[in-house]
């Protein structure tokens, strides 16, 4: 497959990669996919993640120091600043980038992530290639290490979902499904901090890679649904733990 890592942002190319690579870690601060004093990976495992040169993560972290969203503290660990005085004046100074993401209700999105996951497992199925697959192995291998770094797995976890997505070979699928990945995330969050969270969703990911290797629609389809039926379960599961506890 030709389309690069940034191939849904046809349409913003007097963008630098640095800054796309800038908004989508300003969006998933805003999110809660990451939060208030998360450790970020390494400049190298960034780049590896998002498919970008050390330098354009150097400038995008730059940036995003610019902004107040960063720290970095001594021993060059870059943490994440995103306490609600913070994440107030962000959104003071860019009016335009305000958090739009978690204003649906969790049903409503996962029954679009099924119609349009469910599309992209089978069109990438067909379509995926030697690469494609390599890439997803590789991920795979990654997440196998990172049972105990739900930061580290997230942001794994988007990038397989984004590279799957790439592969639909369908640019509005693509659109929809980044843009409903990023619902919910500040609960998916927690959700990952439960035993054995990350490790069941790493097998659910490996059952994906496997159905589409074999180029299987069929079974593509269900194991992407087997999976979002998942993180859809303990995604409520969480949300009514937490309105408990708010009620106790």
């Amino acid at each position: 497959m030709d389309n690069p890592a940034f191939a849904f942002e046809k349409a913003l190319r007097n963008k630098t990669k640095k800054d796309i690579l800038t908004e989508k870690l300003v969006e998933m601060i805003q999110t809660g996919l990451l939060r208030d004093g998360d450790v970020l990976p390494s400049e190298r495992e960034l780049a590896q993640l998002f498919e970008v040169s050390r330098e354009t993560v150097r400038g995008a972290l730059s940036q995003l120091a610019a902004y107040g969203l960063i720290s970095v503290s001594h021993g060059s660990k870059t943490r994440i600043r995103a306490g609600d005085e913070v994440l107030a004046g962000f959104s003071r100074s860019h009016p335009d980038g305000g958090d739009k993401v978690n204003r649906f209700d969790i049903g409503s999105v996962f029954e679009s992530r099924i119609v349009v996951e469910a599309a992209i497992a089978r069109r990438a199925a067909i379509n995926i290639d030697v690469e494609g697959i390599q890439k997803l192995e590789k991920l795979i291998e990654a997440q196998s290490r990172l049972f105990d770094s739900p930061v580290h797995f997230q942001l794994s976890d988007q990038n397989f979902h984004k590279l799957i997505s790439e592969y639909a070979n369908n640019e509005i699928l693509l659109g929809y499904a980044e843009e409903l990945y990023a619902y919910g995330l500040n609960v998916r969050r927690q959700v990952l901090l439960e035993k054995g969270a990350i490790e069941r969703s790493f097998h659910e990911h490996v059952h994906i890679v496997e159905a589409l290797k074999r180029g299987d629609p069929d079974a593509a389809e269900r194991a992407m649904l087997t999976h979002l039926d998942s993180v859809y379960r303990t995604t409520q599961e969480k949300l009514a733990s937490s309105s408990h506890g708010e009620a106790g």
